[in-house]
């Protein structure tokens, strides 16, 4: 079932991209703005996203990203964006709680640098251990990374795939094959106001069957400050249901915050 789901949201994103294109162009203001650049996770745009997640169960787990991401320009056509993720957990273990960083990871995409209403990035994704017991897989792991994207009159839908497969570590601990994806899907409002389903979709292909997935629903609300006295900022929150959780968790409660520090 949890894999027809994620089939499912592959192939509607990929049909109503190729409907998209095959109408009449879009704005060409498309893609260009503030605005779209912060829906955009390959956008060419140094920013400091915070991210802070807490799992609604019996025992609360507490989930502190730290996600910085770097455009570093390849030629007049090519970028490469990077984004690095640092995750701070507080989480339920065998032994009460598990606090420290979990896997760091670390994705770089080669995407054109023009602006378009269409964008793509392509490039390695790589999961560091970090050693700390409970927490993350304990190998190091590499694996492909895609993301595409549309905006067009006010919305924007794309899709990021990531999947990690182990090279290296301890030989007494399991293997890893993990998928990441994540769902983008956002519409413009009114005074840099925005709505927003965008879920990150996990699942443990090594696990037991019933413990594989991890598919957050739901949907939340963002605006972008730039009227300010330091840099733009783009605030957002939301509030999902668990249809599939390893550990059965409920609710999921979503707060972000990124600070833009450049743009082009």
């Amino acid at each position: 079932m949890k894999k027809q789901v994620l089939f499912g949201l592959v192939v509607m994103f990929f049909t109503t991209l190729s409907a998209q294109e095959n109408r009449t162009s879009a704005d060409p203001e498309d893609g260009h703005g503030l605005e779209d650049m912060i829906q955009n996770p390959i956008a060419n745009m140094v920013s400091i996203p915070i991210n802070y997640n807490l799992s609604i169960n019996d025992k609360n787990s507490n989930f502190v990203n730290f996600q910085p991401v770097i455009p570093i320009k390849l030629s007049k056509k090519w970028l490469l964006v990077t984004q690095t993720s640092i995750p701070f957990i507080n989480a339920p273990s065998q032994s009460g709680y598990s606090n420290g960083v979990e896997n760091i990871t670390f994705f770089g995409a080669i995407t054109p640098a023009k602006k378009d209403s269409f964008t793509w990035g392509a490039g390695p994704a790589i999961m560091l251990p970090t050693g700390v017991k409970d927490l993350g897989y304990e190998k190091f792991s590499i694996g492909p990374s895609v993301v595409a994207l549309k905006q067009n009159n006010g919305f924007t839908y794309g899709l990021l795939v990531q999947n990690f497969f182990s090279v290296a570590g301890p030989s007494d601990v399991g293997d890893v094959n993990y998928l990441y994806t994540q769902v983008i899907l956002s519409k413009k409002l009114n005074k840099s106001w925005y709505v927003y389903s965008s879920p990150n979709i996990t699942a443990d292909w090594n696990a037991a069957s019933d413990k594989q997935w991890t598919i957050p629903l739901g949907a939340g609300a963002g605006k972008l400050i730039t009227h300010n006295r330091y840099l733009p900022i783009n605030v957002k929150a939301g509030v999902f249901k668990y249809v599939a959780h390893p550990t059965d968790a409920d609710w999921l409660i979503q707060i972000q915050a990124t600070f833009i520090l450049k743009h082009r």
